[in-house]
């Protein structure tokens, strides 16, 4: 009977734990969509953009993945869903987006539900007696599993954190489990049976979190001591244990990246090198020692830290904070610091304050639970929907750019620094090309002792845009103005067209004949659209390099409010043209191989054009369509020699009635006492104004009284005028008689 009533007081729990289970993975997949902000590069180029490459077969790897510093078994994580889509033809733009979320949102709930059993292990029986009814009881195992849970769910930085692609995210989750079946000191009471402790599978779990990422040997090299230590069968846990479990895991992460590489890496011993021995870490950032302590983790655990300080001040509960005390002090020791790496320390804490929870009666646990939503709801919400979300809003605007066919050969140009959105992932097309600012550090696809791109930009912003891309000389079209646009695209001079010779003074003075014949094929790939944060665009020669191509802002995105990180501003910025005129690129080519003047190298490449395209006309017509087309041509030509035959005759003919009328004397006197006739007669007219006394001006400045005054005035001038024509006349007329 007693073995019944265990057995199915053990199915009860398990179906418990899949009911909550199933809550923890609808609330991560809510979680996930609700996450619409950047937060590191990390997130897809380790990850997704990997995956995608791995699946469809195009995008970009980073620096890492060319020297061994990545292993391929968490990337394979999201390469599933995606050759599962590819499969059955599924693959679109939200399929490559979401189903990694998906799939990170399960695994944060993984992780969710063994902080559950992590705390349930640590605080089951962690009993005192209460002085009195108001004091605070015990923890009860079940309540403080459920308030830890809570905490998990409640913790903003796993809110904004956990279901992103990161591999920080899948070494806390693996870490989490791992820590709910170690065979903790103390930690077992009289209801948790010590035979039950899977230690074992314990070590699988540690050892895939080393695997995804080596970094959490950190995490458990001082448990594997003192484990080595105390336990009773030190040479079983030593040698049939955590040496084949580790050596397998090793062997098959090894085996994995060789088949992907193409050789063999040892990624572990590669990533210890980089970060711990060469320190390239502190390449992208340094902090102070104590920044984990004083800022770091305190920033992520905010309220439950103290919490859980007030459930472990029993000395019987000292694992959960000695297990973050020596995390946050092993990450201490590198010079570049995140809140991420922290991410796998928070689950103890988490826990730990869960149980202080349970613990909690009345108005204490009110107060608490209030204090907890009103510090983690509005953190989680502002920074998983607003603050930084740019970098992700701009994808929708260039996949809309590309499906609209906006996008050129040249692709897209990100002057963001350090691979500050994805790509492939955001916009799966393939042949759309896309260029960005690297930042790969010296030996490591950087030559030593120079700039990497992104600094370089940031350097002199003008000057490296005009050398890897070209200077425009741009129309309202967006096409280069005429042959002194392009000589200066190539930086020679005029005389030199033919030849190459640098101009005095050019930004590039070493330009010889074969960097301007780069130049050009750099103008070729000039893009068709450029995102870059408001900051970049104040940059010295970046507005002007823009408008020399004809570029024009046609996006104008919300950033974040506040500046973070160094070189990221409050607003991202695209930028587009129209499509180079290619004629322009080819009559260029035909001047420089053949030493023509631009004009004639417009017309040889414009008359081959043409007799290109009439002869590939004639090649698929019939004889009697040939034989039409040469008639049609023909009485083309006749019908434009015709019309220029007229054009020249009425021409001759107008040159010559002006040649006859120049060379009449009578014309000519006529002419003359023309002109006489009316000067007098406007010198007459004038006289006679002033006589009058007439103003000039207008009538609608005039008063009624005036207007009629001036009427008056000019009737009478007119009857003068004509009886002294006439009387004129008459006179003339008797002159003749």
């Amino acid at each position: 009977m007693a073995k019944a009533a265990k057995k199915a007081e053990t199915k009860a729990e398990t179906t418990d734990l899949r009911t909550v289970f199933a809550a923890c993975v609808l609330f991560r997949v809510v979680n996930a969509l609700c996450v619409r902000t950047f937060f590191s590069a990390d997130e897809y180029w380790q990850s997704v953009e990997v995956a995608h490459k791995l699946v469809f077969g195009y995008g970009h790897l980073t620096w890492e993945w060319s020297h061994g510093l990545r292993g391929y078994l968490h990337p394979l994580i999201f390469a599933i869903p995606y050759k599962i889509a590819q499969t059955i033809g599924l693959d679109s733009t939200a399929v490559t987006v979401w189903s990694p979320r998906i799939v990170q949102a399960v695994i944060a709930a993984a992780g969710d539900i063994h902080v559950y059993k992590l705390a349930h292990r640590w605080f089951a029986g962690a009993k005192r007696k209460a002085k009195d009814e108001k004091s605070e009881g015990a923890a009860e195992p079940d309540a403080a599993a459920r308030w830890a849970l809570f905490c998990s769910l409640a913790c903003w930085f796993n809110f904004f954190c956990a279901v992103r692609t990161f591999s920080n995210c899948t070494e806390a989750a693996l870490t989490v489990a791992a820590l709910a079946y170690w065979p903790w000191t103390g930690a077992a009471s009289e209801n948790d049976d010590v035979k039950n402790v899977k230690r074992p599978l314990s070590l699988a779990l540690a050892a895939a979190a080393c695997v995804v990422r080596p970094a959490a040997a950190l995490y458990w090299l001082p448990m594997f001591v003192e484990e080595s230590v105390k336990s009773v069968s030190r040479v079983r846990f030593i040698l049939k244990e955590a040496l084949p479990i580790g050596a397998a895991a090793l062997a098959i992460s090894t085996c994995v990246d060789r088949a992907f590489y193409g050789r063999w890496e040892i990624v572990p011993w590669n990533f210890f090198r980089f970060n711990a021995l060469d320190g390239g870490g502190a390449l992208y950032g340094s902090h102070p020692w104590h920044w984990n302590l004083t800022q770091g983790y305190p920033a992520i655990a905010t309220v439950f830290l103290p919490l859980a300080a007030r459930a472990c001040r029993d000395k019987k509960r000292w694992a959960p904070l000695a297990v973050v005390g020596w995390t946050v002090l092993g990450y201490s020791v590198p010079a570049h610091k995140e809140f991420r790496f922290l991410l796998p320390a928070l689950a103890p804490t988490l826990a730990a304050a869960g149980a202080q929870l349970a613990s909690f009666s009345g108005r204490k646990r009110v107060a608490a639970v209030a204090l907890i939503l009103l510090t983690q709801i509005p953190a989680a919400l502002y920074l998983s929907l607003r603050h930084q979300s740019g970098t992700v809003s701009v994808m929708s605007v260039l996949t809309a750019a590309v499906d609209a066919g906006e996008t050129h050969s040249a692709g897209i140009l990100s002057l963001t620094p350090c691979h500050q959105h994805p790509w492939t992932t955001h916009v799966h097309r393939p042949n759309v090309g896309m260029r960005f600012l690297r930042c790969d550090p010296p030996g490591f696809g950087t030559p030593k002792g120079e700039l990497d791109e992104a600094d370089k930009f940031k350097a002199d912003a003008g000057a490296f845009l005009r050398f890897n891309f070209g200077k425009g000389w741009a129309k309202p079209d967006g096409s280069l103005a005429d042959a002194a646009a392009w000589r200066d695209v190539l930086g020679v001079d005029q005389v030199g067209w033919d030849r190459g010779i640098p101009k005095p003074g050019d930004i590039e003075p070493n330009l010889h004949r074969k960097d301007a014949v780069k130049a050009r094929n750099a103008a070729l790939k000039v893009p068709s659209h450029v995102v870059m944060f408001d900051g970049a665009y104040a940059l010295d020669g970046v507005a002007e390099w823009l408008r020399s191509w004809g570029f024009s802002k046609t996006a104008d995105l919300r950033h974040a409010d506040v500046p973070v990180d160094r070189e990221i501003q409050s607003r991202v910025w695209v930028f587009s043209r129209p499509d180079t005129d290619p004629d322009h690129f080819e009559i260029a080519a035909v001047a420089e191989e053949t030493g023509m003047t631009w004009e004639q190298a417009e017309k040889a490449t414009m008359r081959l054009r043409e007799a290109t395209k009439r002869r590939d006309r004639e090649e698929t017509m019939t004889h009697e369509e040939r034989l039409a087309l040469h008639e049609r041509m023909a009485r083309e030509r006749r019908e434009k020699e015709e019309k220029r035959a007229a054009e020249l005759k009425r021409r001759s003919e107008e040159a010559a009635a002006a040649a006859a009328k120049a060379a009449d004397p009578d014309a000519i006197i006529a002419d003359r006492r023309r002109k006489e006739e009316e000067e007098r007669l406007r010198v007459e007219e004038n006289e006679r104004r002033k006589l009058l006394g007439e103003d000039d001006r207008p009538d609608e400045e005039l008063t009624p009284q005036e207007r009629l005054d001036r009427m008056i005035r000019q009737a009478a001038a007119n009857i003068e005028r004509a009886e002294a024509a006439a009387a004129k006349e008459a006179e003339g007329k008797k002159d003749e008689l």
